[in-house]
């Protein structure tokens, strides 16, 4: 089973993007979630289609099992 973290963000027309971070730390907890976005939008490392993001909206954890067809 593989894990990854989706951030999602909104930007000031309220358009969502997302980031998806594979393979996160068992355990990962909303406030490191929280303090990662920050640091993306604060340091202007992650921009969306029509610009800058407005802010972080939410977090989630995705877990994928892939099962071979036999």
């Amino acid at each position: 089973m593989s894990k990854k973290l989706l951030l999602t963000f909104e930007d000031a027309d309220e358009n969502i993007a997302q980031i998806s971070i594979q393979d996160v730390k068992e355990g990962v907890s909303k406030e490191e979630a929280t303090t990662l976005a920050n640091y993306l939008l604060t340091n202007n490392i992650v921009k969306g289609k029509k610009g800058a993001l407005g802010h972080f909206d939410k977090a989630y954890v995705v877990e994928t099992t892939t099962t071979e067809l036999r």
